[in-house]
Order: C-alpha cells, then sequence, then structure tokens
C-alpha cells in the first residue's frame, strides 16, 4: 500500500484575469490594460502641463497652434478673408475684418461662418451680414453698408439718419431731399422700424412730410395736405399702417378734407373731419367730433 505523503499542498486553481470581449473584433481586452492606458493618459497630461509650467490651459493653446500648423502644411489654412458690399466704404470694410477676428494662416476648421457672422453683427455698424467657407482656403463676409433712410430735425438743423438709427455727422441734408422727415425726442433711434414699414405702403409713403415720435412709445405723421395720422404704439406699427395703405386704396382716404385719422384702436378708425367754416356757436368744451369707419 502505497504511502500517504502528509503536509503536502494541493495546488489552488489560478484566478483568470477580468476580460472585457471587443464585439466588433471578438477579441478579449484585460481590464487591467485599460486601467493602465488610462493611467499613463493622465500621468502624460499632467507631465506636460508641469513641463509648460503648470497650466494645463497652456495644452489647449499648444494643442490649436499645432493644429494651425498642421493645416498649413495640408494647404487648408485660411489664405484670404475678403469683405463683399462695402466698397465705398474701405474703413468699414477693415472694421467688419477686424471685427470677424480670422487672420490667414489659421485652419479653417476653426473659422465657423455663424461664429463670424455673430461677432461681426455685434458691431451694429453693418446690415445683411452672411459669412461663407470656401474650401480650401478662403473666407467671404457679405455685409450691407446702413443708408440714410431719414432726416432728423434737431431743434437747430436737420441731421441724416442711417438703418441703423444712428446719425451720420458727415452726410449733408441738403443732398437727400426725397428722404422721410422726422421730428422728436427718440426718433432716431425708431426711425429703421417707421422708414421699413412706409417702403412697404408705397401710398402712403410718398404723402407722408413729417412724422413726429411721441412719448418714445408711437408717432405722429401729418400729410403734406394737413391731415394728421396718430399711430398706436410701436409693437402694433406695421399692421395700423397697412390698414392705412388698404384704405387708401379703396378710399383715398388721407385726400379728403379730414383733420385727424387715429389709428390707436384696434379694428377702428376714428376721423375727425375739418370744420367748416360757418357762423355759429363754438362747440363745447371736451367734444370733438369724429366718425367711425
Amino acid at each position: 500500500m502505497s504511502k500517504i505523503e502528509r503536509n503536502k499542498t494541493v495546488p489552488s486553481g489560478r484566478r483568470r484575469p477580468a476580460t472585457i470581449i471587443d464585439e466588433a473584433t471578438g477579441e478579449e481586452v484585460r481590464v487591467s490594460s485599460i486601467i493602465f492606458g488610462i493611467v499613463m493618459l493622465v500621468a502624460i497630461l499632467v507631465a506636460t502641463a508641469a513641463w509648460m509650467g503648470g497650466s494645463m490651459s497652456q495644452i489647449g493653446t499648444r494643442f490649436g497652434g499645432f493644429m494651425d500648423d498642421t493645416s498649413r502644411l495640408v494647404g487648408i489654412d485660411v489664405k484670404d478673408v475678403s469683405v463683399l458690399g462695402l466698397e465705398d466704404n474701405p474703413a468699414l470694410a477693415d472694421e467688419v475684418r477686424a471685427a470677424a477676428m480670422i487672420e490667414p494662416g489659421e485652419n479653417m476648421f476653426r473659422a465657423d461662418p455663424h461664429l463670424i457672422q455673430r461677432r461681426v453683427e455685434s458691431t451694429s455698424k453693418v446690415l445683411n451680414v452672411r459669412v461663407h467657407r470656401l474650401w480650401p482656403g478662403q473666407i467671404v463676409i457679405l455685409a450691407d453698408a446702413a443708408d440714410p433712410v431719414a432726416l432728423w430735425h434737431d431743434g437747430r438743423q436737420w441731421q441724416v439718419v442711417d438703418g441703423l438709427g444712428r446719425l451720420l455727422p458727415g452726410a449733408r441734408a441738403e443732398d437727400h431731399p426725397g428722404l422721410l422727415r422726422l421730428a422728436g425726442l427718440g426718433a432716431p433711434e425708431a426711425a429703421p422700424q417707421l422708414a421699413a414699414a412706409l417702403a412697404a405702403a408705397p401710398d402712403i409713403n410718398g404723402r407722408v412730410a413729417v412724422a413726429t415720435r411721441i412719448g418714445t412709445r408711437r408717432w405722429d405723421m401729418r400729410f403734406i395736405n394737413g391731415v394728421t395720422v396718430r399711430l398706436p404704439e410701436d409693437p402694433s406699427l406695421e399692421p395700423a399702417i397697412e390698414r392705412l395703405a388698404k384704405l387708401q386704396v379703396r378710399t383715398a382716404l388721407t385726400q379728403r378734407p379730414l383733420e385727424m385719422i387715429d389709428l390707436r384702436s384696434r379694428g377702428r378708425v376714428y376721423l375727425r373731419p375739418v370744420p367748416a367754416p360757418v357762423a355759429g356757436p363754438a362747440p363745447e368744451a371736451g367734444r370733438e367730433d369724429t366718425e367711425t369707419i
């Protein structure tokens, strides 16, 4: 009978390391390898930051510079930034180009057209801004200068107002005799909305003698035949002028013998006729002879 060997250890089964199966390739990947890779990546980033002086933000700056250098090598860097539509105003074109904050040599992928458009629009100096990125290396910015839209009387003289509601100190009023004439505090800032609304109503536009700003909230327009049109507050301006234009086409309203046309009430138009020149007792105080249509 064979002897039983005492104090002999029986080898235990080895534990297999944890693994992850790659569904695409079917290969097993050890979890420890993944963790090791992550630790090494973090270590490299920390070491790089320390080498740069301890600032992680410098990594992004250096990487951006590296990408710009790479884009130049492969020919996809910005080679030209063109501004179209402002050929008559070179100084303004230079301002737009500077506001775009894109210089030749930068990475074309970093030249975001939407971001450039917002930058240019934030200057509030041009209208209808469009930006196109043309591969492999051109950025085209299209913009329109704000043209004169009105003349505003400041109490001493007429001044030219542009499509952004700004005064143009270098422009002469006598060079723009056909522009809409304005008066009142705050009129220049509100001029673009009124000018645009009247431009869409040619049957009305040419008959306005002067528009006066009332309380920085609305307008009164005096027509060349003397009738005054009271407009509602700015949010209702366009519908009111459109309604007046339709009445003008149907009834020639502004050419009738009227003293006032009141459009401030939604859905109603109040008319005050010119007083008849007849002898008789004066009307009672506070009464106004009006009719509605």
